[in-house]
């Protein structure tokens, strides 16, 4: 019984250790076409204007707002850019459908 418990704790720590991550990248003069991200569940939420944080849109290599970014422990694993008319087409489905295969895939 020790045993199992054991590994039933180390699981649970190696489960919970993984961040998910999202990031919203808008501009400032582009707020109209802000994508809410505050429904998405089991990630991190952060929304950056990118006229504030210039580096991270340098390190990110952002082309076009908004950008969403989903990362696993800082690795990016999906993105997704606006079109010509600077809107995302993806939908919050989409994006969790991801968030929640990187939480299945641990189980494989």
């Amino acid at each position: 019984m020790k045993g199992f418990i054991t590994i039933l704790l180390t699981s649970l720590g190696y489960f919970s250790y993984s961040q998910v991550t999202v990031s919203h990248f808008n501009s400032n003069w582009n707020e109209d076409n802000n994508f809410d991200i505050s429904a998405l569940k089991e990630c991190d939420k952060d929304y950056v204007i990118i006229c504030h944080n210039q580096h991270l849109q340098e390190k990110h290599k952002i082309k076009s707002v908004p950008t969403v970014i989903v990362f696993e422990d800082d690795e990016e694993i999906k993105r997704y850019e606006a079109n010509i008319m600077m809107q995302l087409t993806c939908s919050i489905k989409d994006i969790q459908h991801v968030i929640d295969s990187v939480y299945l895939k641990r189980f494989e």
